[in-house]
């Protein structure tokens, strides 16, 4: 973590003085067991990641070090009269960012060039937005509103940049604190009280407060609170109040002793011992910060025996010189390495390395860069040389971003100008149809489109609940389960679709059919539910609330036609079936006047073709499926169920029974078991013939006689 005024120095007299309110400029002595301290708890952070996936407490132990370093600064500067202004304000605020961010900025551009060789594309989005807030300090803030589950990183999957939450709450304090100490100043040189009773109750007040409001957000929404700056103010004042009083607090020798073994088995057994998973921020997170407070307050215990020998040991305290630098660089080395091996953990011997490896390359970044940074003179002479480095580093770490995104869409841009001679899809499964475009000519949609390229993220009209025309009652389907997905005055035909998923996907064509058809079209839906029986949902309970809820809908707007999912395809590809209850909803609504539609359900995969791309060719990745040699097992009910009519496209998407990754050089399917929108619309004009077909037929069936 950041080494917040860098030294890890303490006033000289570290027990049992009082401090004289006007005192002169005294020369700080090294605390090396502070240092020591920062290199226990970076170590703890970094194998509890690689081998554990638990929280460790060495986080807390960081903030509150680098507030108790940060009070000493300030509190002695208000000791001495200074009064901490604006320009003491900017001074602190340019100097300590010019410090810290350089190392951001090269992990962070280092990181996306490795994401762009190592990740799956459809992490690139998120990774690229996410490298923003880092370089900008919201990246807390950033897991908070996307859901970000912290005690779930420890894979493959996660983000390069997770771990900087916690830095950007310090460069959130960095930002905060001074102006506390502004307001400490204000008040002491106003009202001449003493500088450190002042600052005792200004961050007793910060400590109450946030310790309040942290145990009550922490048991209403834990996975929020682990990363809310103002749940986490309560350590940085422990940190600050430990730095105010100290020269007040006198510890006998051998308690010292004690509290230091104390404080530093207590860090030791944090993460092993408590739920940190279900309780951190709260007051569970006392345990490491009083810890590291005994350690701190005790930490020159003059003792042979006491801990703080050990966090004086000369390569503990060498450690943490290097700890920032090991903070940032272990996470995204350790991601890295899950992604390319597709494992969830570090074994024994690949944690070491890469635990070595983050050493080496830490003493690098930290000998080469940090330290050359913070001790260069021309830099720290002016002002607007700090902001000069602080502008660099912005531009190499947002800039990488900027220049990546660019690229991406220069070359959507070139890929999309061609599409219509280059990508015509399932069209060039038409026998009439002649492929003239490019021999190699890009995929649609992109490789950062792909991932995103659902019905849903390509737009379903207005959510029904906001619409007058649907009157108060839509029998509990508000919000997301139901949408207007064409609005038609005077529609030829009122249609509904109702299903899960794999009926939403079909919406992309169904839009376009709307519109030529002149309908009116409404989708119900329910993401992992089937519009089969209650019994059959019987292991999914809103399930089985969502079916008559459907079914009263349907009953009272009594559309022209309902649309289905007809199949359904197993999970694992391994074939397809029809689902009990599904003959009896099609039997139930064309007794009552309403043809029915259904859609046979496209093959799904155990494994997405995304996925296998990217270590093997698209040939490898072409899986067979039965649905697309085979035919549609709902034909016979054509002739069966009158009112209903069939629509099977599953040999536009696995022809002659195999599933390729691309067709007509579109990507036919986002994951392992859904189509991509683009490859739907390639779709159209089957899709016209074939849904003509079924509509004929089931209108035919409810016009003959009984």
């Amino acid at each position: 973590m950041t080494q917040s005024q860098g030294d890890g120095t303490t006033p000289a007299p570290s027990n049992g003085a009082s401090a004289p309110e006007a005192q002169p400029r005294r020369k700080r002595a090294f605390r090396p067991e502070i240092q020591g301290l920062r290199a226990f708890a970076v170590l703890l952070v970094a194998i509890y990641h690689i081998w554990f996936g638990r929280v460790s407490g060495g986080v807390d132990v960081f903030l509150m070090i680098s507030a108790f370093l940060m009070t000493l600064s300030f509190t002695g500067k208000i000791e001495r009269g200074v009064s901490i202004g604006w320009t003491q304000l900017s001074t602190y605020w340019v100097h300590v960012f010019k410090r810290i961010m350089p190392l951001v900025a090269i992990i962070v551009a280092a990181s996306l060039v490795t994401t762009r060789f190592m990740l799956s594309p459809a992490q690139w989005s998120s990774i690229m937005h996410e490298a923003y807030s880092v370089i900008f300090y919201y990246e807390n803030w950033f897991s908070i509103f996307n859901a970000v589950d912290y005690y779930a990183a420890d894979s493959g999957a996660a983000s390069p940049f997770r771990h900087f939450w916690s830095l950007s709450i310090q460069g959130q304090i960095f930002l905060m604190w001074p102006l506390l100490f502004a307001l400490g100043s204000f008040l002491v040189i106003k009202f001449r009280s003493k500088a450190r009773v002042t600052l005792a109750v200004i961050f007793a007040i910060v400590f109450v407060g946030s310790f309040a409001f942290s145990v009550y957000y922490t048991e209403s929404n834990q996975t929020a609170a682990y990363f809310n700056t103002f749940a986490r103010l309560w350590e940085f004042a422990l940190g600050s109040l430990i730095a105010i009083v100290l020269p007040w607090i006198k510890v006998p020798k051998g308690i010292s002793a004690v509290l230091t073994w104390v404080g530093l088995l207590a860090i030791l057994l944090c993460g092993a011992l408590l739920d940190v998973q279900g309780q951190f921020p709260g007051y569970i997170a006392l345990w490491p910060t009083l810890a590291a407070a005994f350690i701190i307050i005790c930490g020159e215990s003059t003792t042979w025996w006491g801990a703080d020998r050990i966090l004086k040991w000369k390569p503990l305290v060498w450690l943490g010189s290097n700890s920032y630098g090991l903070y940032l660089v272990h996470w995204p080395l350790l991601v890295f390495y899950l992604s390319y091996t597709e494992r969830e953990k570090a074994g024994l011997f690949s944690g070491l390395v890469i635990l070595a490896v983050s050493i080496v390359a830490a003493y690098l970044l930290t000998r080469l860069v940090d330290t050359p940074v913070r001790t260069w003179k021309w830099s720290e002479a002016k002002r607007w040389r700090a902001l000069v480095v602080i502008a660099a580093c912005i531009v190499l770490g947002a800039g990488t971003v900027i220049a990546w995104q660019g690229r991406i869409a220069l070359v959507t841009h070139n890929i999309e100008a061609k599409a219509d001679k280059n990508n015509p899809g399932a069209e060039i499964l038409d026998p009439e149809y002649t492929y003239r475009g490019e021999e190699h000519p890009g995929l649609l949609p992109t490789a950062l489109k792909r991932s995103e390229d659902f019905a849903q993220f390509n737009g379903m009209g207005e959510e029904c609940s906001k619409e007058d025309d649907f009157g108060k009652d839509l029998h509990g389907l508000d919000g997301e389960a139901c949408y207007h997905v064409v609005e038609n005055d005077h529609p030829s035909k009122h249609v509904v679709a109702v299903g899960n998923s794999h009926t939403e996907q079909w919406m992309t064509a169904m839009e376009a059919q709307a519109k030529d058809r002149n309908w009116d079209l409404v989708f119900i839906r329910e993401p992992g539910c089937f519009f089969t029986s209650v019994e059959d949902n019987h292991d999914v309970p809103y399930c089985q609330e969502w079916i008559p809820k459907a079914e009263a809908a349907i009953q009272d707007w009594h559309p022209d036609n309902l649309i289905i999912q007809s199949t359904f395809t197993a999970y694992d590809g391994s074939g397809e079936d029809i689902r009990a209850g599904s003959e009896d909803q099609v039997r139930k609504w064309t007794s009552e006047g309403i043809g029915v539609i259904g859609i046979r359900d496209n093959a799904r995969f155990s494994e997405s073709q995304a996925d296998c791309e990217e270590d093997k060719s698209f040939e490898e990745c072409t899986f067979p499926h039965v649905t697309g040699n085979t035919p549609d097992p709902t034909l016979p009910w054509e002739q069966e169920i009158p009112g209903y009519g069939a629509v099977d496209m599953d040999d536009l998407i696995c022809p002659d029974g195999m599933c390729p990754p691309a067709i007509g050089n579109i990507y036919t399917y986002v994951d392992s078991g859904h189509l991509t929108a683009t490859y739907i619309r390639s779709m159209k004009k089957f899709m016209d013939q074939r849904l003509g077909d079924a509509l004929s037929t089931s209108d035919k069936g409810l016009s003959a006689p009984k």
